[in-house]
């Protein structure tokens, strides 16, 4: 019988059977990122090791480098040179242009009928209703 303790903030629970640890993480009891100890071997394990899953760890990325008083210039020659390059406009290019097919409706087509709420009457002076004519500040 293969037994494990679950590492948790307070210290070490258990110890478990592997059948009630497998229970549990496969009902949402136990995270898989729990740590656990095996008590035959002594080392600490994943949850999801036990269950055969992989967990993706996202490491994060690396902060840009800060940019050193020498490269400022040439920086700012490339940020000049961007601005400078012009950009033309869809209608100054030639282009060709896509027609979309249209339907016409040769027969009336009855609309469904819809049952819409009645229109709500607002109070006066209501606290939690919203002043719309007030614009975000």
């Amino acid at each position: 019988m293969q037994g494990y303790k679950v590492l948790a903030k307070d210290g070490l629970k258990g110890p478990f059977k592997k059948s009630s640890i497998l229970k549990a993480i496969t009902s949402a009891m136990l995270p898989l990122q729990a740590r656990l100890l095996d008590l035959q071997t002594g080392r600490y394990v994943m949850a999801a090791e036990l269950v055969g899953e992989k967990i993706d760890t996202h490491h994060a990325e690396p902060k840009p480098e800060k940019l050193a008083k020498a490269d400022r210039p040439a920086v700012k020659e490339a940020v000049k040179q961007m601005a400078n390059q012009q950009l033309k406009l869809d209608e100054e290019t030639p282009g060709q242009v896509e027609e979309t097919p249209r339907v016409i409706l040769r027969d009336k087509i009855p609309l469904k009928r819809v049952k819409l709420p009645k229109p709500r009457k607002l109070a006066e002076k209501a606290p939690e209703e919203l002043k719309l004519n007030n614009p975000a500040a």
